[in-house]
């Protein structure tokens, strides 16, 4: 939808998107390293910079002009422009798959079924609750508390949490974090 792509082509111009990746990511980078990678909704950059930086080759998927310019810029970084509102046509299957701050159920099934024998998914992104305080406000764009979890069984979870964070404005927010395997003693394929 060209809606959407203008919507965050502004969202990039006009604020600063957090340049650190995710403490969990950080956490478990090393897993990852020389690996080929597909970073979901990668933004600027932030994950897939920090990827590369560890010998990894990244597919990116952003839709945003102003993001795809700056991906481009990323040695070692491939990016991909792709509206994530329809189905994801992608036919490589992947040593890692990330999604951060990025929520599209949609796209469960696609995950799974990308994700080598062996690879690792890590998923963090905002989950619904009482006490944050800036979330999106339509409630599809939220986890529910343990969604990943149920969604993501038939995969070997080997890290996980629901906590709150504070973002670099200050505010707090309840996030879940998912690091899963895709491995054949789990029935999956």
């Amino acid at each position: 939808m060209r809606r959407d792509k203008k919507r965050w082509d502004e969202k990039y111009r006009t604020s600063q998107p957090p340049q650190k990746p995710s403490q969990f990511l950080i956490k478990h980078i090393q897993r990852l390293k020389g690996k080929e990678v597909l970073d979901i909704a990668a933004g600027m950059g932030r994950h897939a910079k920090a990827l590369a930086s560890h010998g990894c080759r990244v597919d990116a998927i952003e839709y945003s002009d102003i993001a795809l310019e700056a991906l481009a810029n990323i040695e070692g970084v491939h990016p991909i422009e792709m509206d994530l509102d329809n189905i994801c046509n992608l036919r490589k299957k992947y040593d890692a798959i990330l999604c951060f701050n990025y929520l599209n159920r949609d796209l469960y099934p696609f995950m799974t079924s990308h994700l080598k024998q062996g690879g690792t998914l890590l998923f963090e992104t905002f989950v619904d609750d009482k006490a944050n305080e800036d979330t999106p406000s339509n409630k599809s764009f939220l986890l529910e508390k343990n969604e990943l979890l149920r969604v993501f069984c038939n995969l070997y979870i080997f890290d996980y949490s629901e906590r709150f964070i504070r973002r670099n404005d200050g505010k707090k927010n309840l996030v879940a974090s998912l690091a899963a395997s895709k491995t054949l003693f789990r029935g999956n394929t």
